[in-house]
């Protein structure tokens, strides 16, 4: 037959080995967490700078896309659920001409309070940059 008695001390150490373990698995996961929040963040960024230059490429003169890609950023921003009280979105149309381009810089800083942890910030500055051709045979009619 097989012992099946505990020795002195065992159930000590493996209370021991968790309390060690615990928190240290505790801030791994809290980071993924974090670092989850800012990869998806910064997709929802980069997707608002693309709609905006998409919304600004069709556009008929600067003026218009201007306006029309700082509303689909705002947009696009507001429909991804994130937190950026004060987005910068700076649409760039000196090269608005049949054959330029146009581009597009949308800045965003998000908050991380909920799931930060000792070192890390607070909150991310998140940017990205989209660029779009400007039709070449625009105006040819």
């Amino acid at each position: 037959m097989a012992d099946h008695r505990r020795h002195r001390g065992e159930d000590g150490q493996a209370i021991a080995e968790l309390v060690i373990v615990a928190p240290v698995l505790l801030l791994v996961i809290v980071l993924m967490v974090a670092l989850g929040r800012v990869d998806s963040a910064q997709g929802d960024v980069t997707s608002a700078a693309r709609a905006a230059v998409q919304a600004a490429a069709v556009q008929a003169d600067p003026a218009d896309a201007r306006a029309q890609a700082t509303q689909a950023a705002q947009h696009t921003l507001a429909g991804a659920g994130l937190t950026c009280p004060s987005a910068q979105i700076t649409v760039d149309t000196s090269a608005f001409t049949p054959g330029g381009s146009v581009a597009v810089t949308v800045t965003c800083v998000t908050s991380l309070a909920d799931v930060s942890v000792p070192g890390m910030p607070g909150a991310k500055t998140l940017t990205a940059t989209a660029v779009a051709p400007i039709d070449p045979y625009r105006g040819m009619s």
